[in-house]
């Protein structure tokens, strides 16, 4: 992998010359980082009434980018423990982007919420939008995720039912606490 893919704005399991394990890590954070802005999310409409829309949006962006940094930070010293030596460039490159290409999965909630603060949607409604967008990424992510799987389609089916059945549970579960 070059410098100039490290750099490319394209997550690294839709890059072309990404390899299984460079997809694989960057979908796992696209994951976690997913299901962290779903519960930040749901957090935020169960006190919808109390919640401003630069709390929810400065909130979200906080909690994704700890969470980021944490994942980052973890890796760094995960391979130092592993290979006994810092990272180098190019490994360092490679953990960053990994870690914070997933600051994609943002794009569409702060979107929504900067037309809340422009009067076109209303709080509530924005952030069950937010929510159904944040289940609809999962589905996405794991779409590309089975895409390449060299099994059978019903397998490919079945992994991608699961994972929206445990997005529509997070949704399911978000309805029942209102």
């Amino acid at each position: 992998m070059n410098q100039g893919q490290n750099a490319s704005p394209i997550p690294a399991s839709w890059r072309p010359g990404a390899d299984a394990q460079q997809r694989s890590e960057a979908l796992k954070e696209r994951v976690y980082v997913t299901f962290t802005a779903l519960a930040v999310t749901i957090a935020f409409e169960r006190d919808v009434e109390h919640a401003t829309i630069e709390g929810a949006a400065l909130t979200l962006l906080l909690t994704v980018a700890g969470t980021l940094l944490a994942v980052f930070v973890a890796d760094v010293i995960a391979h130092m423990v592993r290979t006994n030596v810092l990272p180098s460039r190019k490994e360092l490159a490679h953990l960053t982007y990994v870690s914070f290409g997933s600051l994609g999965v943002l794009l569409a909630p702060m979107a929504i919420l900067g037309l809340t603060a422009l009067g076109v949607i209303e709080r509530a409604p924005a952030l069950r939008i937010i929510s159904v967008a944040l289940v609809a990424t999962l589905i996405v992510v794991t779409l590309f995720a089975v895409r390449r799987l060299r099994v059978k389609p019903w397998l490919k089916l079945l992994v991608l039912a699961i994972m929206t059945a445990l997005g529509l549970a997070v949704l399911a579960i978000e309805l029942a606490v209102h």
